[in-house]
């Protein structure tokens, strides 16, 4: 956990020294986001398909290419089986991000990658008997996406990523696929 937290200082620190030289043309944005959160390997065997709520700032870069991205995000997922409950994951990434085309494109794609860290919390009965457990962990994740211009500062994004959180026994992985609507940053 330490480790991780090193991790997202220098990562931040990497970012505002890209964009401290240029900061009177760096563009930021913010944004929100919601979708599916689909489980995948082990965790699929376990929980449904989930729902998802995301928030995101970021900045790009003086030429619109290179930027840096934090986003925090809720997902929840119902146990499979006769076992009531269910998995909620709250974290939070440092991304690097790519973007193509150019400023003055209608539609820009990008891909992103980066490390995180999510707080994992099952809660469910058996019977008569109920639990609760929960564990923070580092994770890790990458992805593509594409923002479309619709007007002025604003642009709605399409968006989805592969998480893999390093939780006890092994590794927790989804898939969130997101939709949202971001203002600024172009």
């Amino acid at each position: 956990m330490k480790r991780m937290l090193v991790g997202l200082v220098a990562s931040g620190f990497l970012m505002a020294g890209v964009a401290a030289p240029a900061a009177a043309q760096a563009r930021g944005y913010v944004g929100l986001g919601a979708g599916a959160a689909v489980p995948v390997g082990d965790f699929a065997d376990s929980d449904k398909l989930g729902w998802l709520g995301q928030l995101i700032a970021g900045i790009t870069g003086p030429s619109g290419r290179l930027g840096g991205r934090i986003d925090g995000g809720y997902s929840r997922h119902s146990f499979k089986g006769t076992v009531s409950g269910h998995d909620g994951l709250f974290g939070a990434n440092a991304d690097v991000v790519l973007n193509f085309g150019t400023t003055a494109s209608k539609a820009r794609p990008y891909v992103l990658a980066g490390v995180g860290f999510y707080n994992v919390k099952s809660t469910g009965s058996t019977g008569s008997v109920s639990y609760s457990t929960s564990e923070t962990k580092g994770a890790f994740n990458g992805g593509a996406g594409v923002n479309i211009k619709t007007s002025g500062n604003m642009a709605l994004y399409l968006e989805g990523r592969f998480v893999s959180i390093r939780a006890e026994g092994g590794s927790l992985n989804f898939i969130p696929l997101s939709v949202g609507l971001r203002w600024g940053g172009w």
